[in-house]
């Protein structure tokens, strides 16, 4: 997964540049709410609305 990736999904709050961590991706779609949770690429990928605004060559 890549930043620039996930920046195109509007839910997308941040990616932490941390390469250990397990959930690099905080996202308030998962949350419910206005304040991100962190989640882990595979579940951010699940989502898919990185795809609505992203155009991937």
């Amino acid at each position: 997964m890549t930043i620039e990736l996930v920046a195109g999904c509007p839910y997308c709050v941040s990616v932490s540049e941390d390469p250990e961590s397990k959930a690099p991706v905080n996202c308030t779609k998962w949350s419910g709410s206005s304040y991100p949770i962190s989640v882990n690429p595979a579940t951010c990928l699940s989502c898919g609305e990185y795809r609505n605004r992203t155009k991937i060559s």
